[in-house]
């Protein structure tokens, strides 16, 4: 009767085993699905915010209208508005990127010809910067079709959003079938937990992400930099994604800046530096102090693992999913395995 029951057991952890792998097979098939559902639900978070207002003068589905006809308006708005001047400053950070980099080579240069280097090495990079510069016409087709892509991806994700915010709790409880009855609380407190993180840190960002943005554009203009609001949209979008964000955010506003001047170069630079020194030492303590605390160097760690697995869309999400993981972490294993009250305890 032994060798039968542990025969059994031997079979139950065999197909346990099979179909973990099969389930992380799977999931990482499906990586980037899963990675626009999740962006899918930080859209919901974000949706969640009015719509909860809104739901108290009327009906869930009214409200969710609303917001919806809103943003689209809000969008079409923008973009009658900002789109000319926008597209002036696309085609303007175009043509200026080359020379923006010729300028820098003929800086190496002239360091090169200073400290005695050979100045063959820069001559030829610089006959080669407009040869580079061509061979971005030929990515045309390429880059169509990763916009209209892109465009889908988006829609998607915003109609996802819709659905998680318009019945939330269909989706909990379809959730929480799954999961055994006796731990059906615990289910719950973490669900809690991980929606309140997640609402949290969704608001920090977005109120830290519209600050950044219309303080850089605002302080660019100031020093004179031409393409202050495109760059101030770009700043916009990279604060969503600490460190990283911060400076590809910054690359094009030095490169518009070198192709003025020298001066502008050190204006632009100025800039960045001090908007991120008020972000470190003003925004994120009063915005961000109630959201969940990542260490700096785990949310680098994170944002590096991510994107070796996911690629640039998982260094995107990788905060967010911090987030999610830390909350998990400190409920389930710290209070609930070992007993602790927070980290360090």
């Amino acid at each position: 009767m032994e060798s039968i029951a542990e025969r059994k057991r031997a079979v139950q952890v065999g197909l346990i085993v099979l179909a973990s792998a099969a389930a992380l097979a799977a999931l990482w098939l499906a990586r980037e699905i899963v990675l626009l559902a999740f962006l899918g639900v930080l859209i919901g978070v974000v949706f969640s915010f009015p719509v909860g207002w809104l739901s108290r003068v009327m009906s869930r589905g009214m409200a969710l209208l609303l917001v919806l006809v809103g943003l689209v308006g809000a969008a079409v708005g923008i973009a009658a508005l900002a789109a000319p001047t926008l597209e002036k400053e696309i085609d303007q950070l175009r043509e200026s990127a080359p020379r923006a980099i010729q300028k820098a080579q003929g800086w190496v240069r002239r360091v090169q010809s200073a400290t005695g280097g050979s100045q063959d090495k820069g001559g030829g990079t610089a006959q080669k910067a407009p040869e580079v510069a061509a061979k971005v016409g030929e990515k045309a087709v390429p880059a169509v079709v990763a916009v209209v892509s892109g465009v889908t991806s988006i829609i998607l994700v915003i109609v996802l959003g819709a659905f998680l915010v318009y019945q939330p709790e269909v989706y909990r409880r379809g959730v929480r079938l799954m999961v055994p009855r006796e731990h059906e609380a615990v289910f719950d407190e973490a669900w809690r937990r991980t929606s309140q993180g997640l609402r949290k840190w969704v608001g920090g960002i977005v109120v830290s992400m519209t600050l950044m943005g219309t303080l850089t554009a605002v302080a660019l203009s100031l020093v004179g930099i031409e393409e202050w609001l495109l760059l101030g949209v770009l700043t916009f979008l990279g604060t969503f994604v600490p460190y990283v964000g911060a400076v590809a955010s910054a690359v094009p506003g030095l490169l518009a800046g070198l192709a003025q001047s020298p001066r502008h170069f050190a204006l632009a630079g100025a800039v960045y530096v001090g908007v991120h020194l008020v972000e470190g030492y003003l925004v994120e303590p009063l915005v961000m102090k109630r959201a969940v605390e990542i260490r700096p160097a785990l949310m680098l760690v994170g944002q590096g693992v991510f994107g070796a697995v996911f690629g640039l869309m998982g260094i995107v999400v990788a905060t967010p999913m911090l987030v999610c993981a830390q909350v998990l972490i400190q409920y389930l294993w710290i209070e609930r395995r070992l007993g602790k009250e927070r980290f360090g305890d």
